[in-house]
């Protein structure tokens, strides 16, 4: 029998939040493209799932706010504005070394003909 979508997304946040899987295999098992679909689903199903003392999970009937959802996500944003200044950074030093690069080939053709030049000039 097909799992409905609001079980599948209960699936899959319950495995997340146990450990279970990573959030990119949870991506990947759950066929979810964008990491913010799976994000959404934590921050509105993992309020309404309760740890029993048996260690199964039950959804509460009364949502109650759940600021490890929201740190998770705010965590995730920073490290991706890092990640992303990061890749910029990594641009402008590439960039800058094929400049250094580009001068250093330059200076060595100069270095070698004035070398050529001397010899011609001694013999």
């Amino acid at each position: 029998m097909k799992k409905s979508r609001k079980e599948t997304q209960i699936e899959a946040v319950k495995a997340i939040l146990s450990g279970e899987l990573l959030l990119e295999e949870a991506m990947k098992k759950y066929d979810v493209r964008d990491k913010r679909t799976i994000l959404s689903w934590m921050k509105t199903i993992s309020p309404l799932i309760q740890h029993s003392a048996f260690g199964a999970n039950t959804i509460k009937e009364v949502a109650e706010p759940n600021a490890n959802v929201h740190e998770y996500v705010i965590t995730e944003n920073s490290l991706l504005r890092k990640v992303v200044g990061l890749q910029e950074q990594l641009r402008e030093l590439e960039k800058e070394n094929a400049q250094i690069v580009a001068q250093r080939n330059l200076l060595i053709d100069k270095v070698t003909r004035l070398e050529h030049q001397l010899q011609t000039q001694d013999d």
